[in-house]
């Protein structure tokens, strides 16, 4: 992280300003008085907001609002498979794949966060449930590791991938 200058530390927020505290003083300072910071997470926390919100399209089925939660030359892999941009994947897999489908839930969803530099990786671990009309429930154990860039003041997914097996 980066704030004018100060790669790792920690910000205060006082009564009419945000201040950015290097994080060799702020452990020099919490040693020496006993104060504890708390860690800025709103970046990490942004960025599970665009897993979530993609997520959260996925289980309602309706995927047609998502396009802004990719980059643009975004790279998509799932199982073994390039499947091209998120506007590919969307056109011919995953959008026509939905429309199959009476629902799609997961369950036992975590999700890690770390930053190196600029770029925000993202490991999600999930079980998954989907039920189509006529067929058995499939229930599978899903991972994803995704790369997430800022884009127009944004996150968004650079690159995804994510794969599955039967649930144990």
């Amino acid at each position: 992280m980066d704030y004018d200058g100060v790669t790792r530390g920690i910000l205060i927020m006082t009564s009419n300003r945000l201040i950015a505290i290097p994080a060799a003083i702020a452990i020099t300072a919490s040693a020496a008085w006993g104060i504890t910071f708390q860690e800025e997470t709103r970046p990490a926390a942004e960025v599970e907001l665009v897993l979530s919100t993609y997520k959260d399209a996925l289980e309602s089925l309706d995927v047609s609002d998502t396009q802004s939660l990719f980059t643009q030359n975004s790279r998509i892999f799932e199982t073994g498979k390039y499947e091209g941009s998120y506007s590919d994947y969307l056109a011919h897999h995953i959008g026509p794949e939905l429309g199959h489908f009476e629902s799609f839930t997961f369950s036992d969803y975590e999700v890690d966060v770390q930053f190196e530099g600029s770029v925000a990786l993202a490991s999600e671990t999930y079980n998954y449930r989907i039920e189509i009309e006529g067929r058995e429930p499939v229930e599978r154990q899903g991972v994803a590791t995704s790369a997430l860039v800022q884009d127009d003041g944004e996150w968004r997914i650079a690159v995804m991938h994510n794969s599955s097996r039967p649930l144990n």
